[in-house]
């Protein structure tokens, strides 16, 4: 299930195919991770705000979290938590130089329990 929380609609600046591919990497990082975890009833949610002059989305799923030892080095290339015939580990990468060199923005992962939540942060109209 995927549900999309938007009170606002902040218009973020920048380059929209880049940002586009972003959102298209996590959220398919989300959607593996309840897979490859056979989560029976996987959730991913979509939270779009804006905070002065900055659009904030948060990606949440329940595909079972990220180990601690893993999420220090998620950004780092050719970093990947799957079977390296599934990803070589660039996705995360590019998305963080992407979010911060290409649009002055911030990107970030925490993960409790059994949920992981991508936070964005990039300047909006």
């Amino acid at each position: 299930t995927v549900t999309i929380d938007s009170a606002q609609e902040p218009e973020a600046v920048g380059h929209p195919n880049e940002f586009m591919q972003v959102i298209l990497n996590v959220l398919l990082n989300s959607k593996d991770a309840i897979v490859k975890n056979k989560i029976d009833k996987g959730v991913i949610e979509i939270s779009i705000s804006k905070e002065n002059d900055n659009a904030l989305i948060a990606i949440t799923d329940n595909g079972g979290g990220i180990e601690d030892d893993a999420i220090d080095k998620i950004f780092e290339p050719y970093f990947t938590t799957k079977f390296k015939s599934n990803g070589a580990g660039m996705g995360l990468y590019m998305s963080k130089s992407i979010i911060e060199e290409s649009m002055g923005g911030t990107i970030e992962i925490t993960s409790v329990e059994s949920k992981t939540t991508v936070n964005i942060k990039v300047p909006a109209k």
